[in-house]
């Protein structure tokens, strides 16, 4: 009698913290969820602002309005990488945290070169920038294993990366045998 009141409790007992631990895992996931959907939407704004710069970046000259979209792009950028760094700081992943501060630099760079955008060699700058920005993306995707595009790869996720195997040269009929 005893044994069965004693394991009726047990039951009892660990049907509740199962419960509990299910509950707190659920709502532990769901903060999870919502703090990536505000990080991706923040990046996403990132990434447009990038985009935009990038590509007026090979332009040999720029007009006023070219450097008003790499000023508005880069102080848009400064903006959200300080809400990133405020709100979404990894105090244990240094490298994270230094790519983040890194981007921040960049940004605030890129907007310093528009306030001297009259000066020689400010284009030049201003794409030197751009490809340090594309640079940091990249170090930080690589780094938290995030393809930066992966539209671009479908399926190809297990695949072998690009020089891990010989690439056989193109068949051309112009092409002399001993060459």
């Amino acid at each position: 009698m005893v044994r069965k009141g004693f394991l009726a409790a047990l039951v009892i007992v660990v049907g509740t913290c199962g419960m509990a631990i299910c509950t707190f895992a659920e709502e532990s996931s769901a903060k999870s969820d919502k703090e990536k959907s505000e990080l991706a939407k923040i990046m996403g704004e990132i990434d447009k602002s990038y985009k935009a710069v990038e590509q007026i970046s090979g332009y040999y000259k720029y007009t006023n309005n070219d450097w008003n979209l790499i000023a508005e792009a880069s102080a848009n950028i400064v903006q959200q990488t300080k809400i990133i760094i405020s709100k979404f700081s990894r105090p244990d992943d240094k490298k994270y945290q230094d790519l983040n501060k890194t981007m921040l630099t960049e940004a605030e760079k890129m907007l310093e070169v528009v306030k001297h955008k009259d000066e020689q060699g400010s284009l030049e700058d201003s794409q030197w920038q751009v490809r340090r920005l594309r640079q940091t993306c990249a170090l930080c995707h690589k780094h938290l294993g995030i393809h930066i595009y992966p539209q671009l790869y479908p399926g190809k996720k297990n695949e072998l990366q690009p020089g891990q195997e010989e690439i056989p040269a193109p068949k051309e009929p112009s092409v002399p045998k001993d060459w």
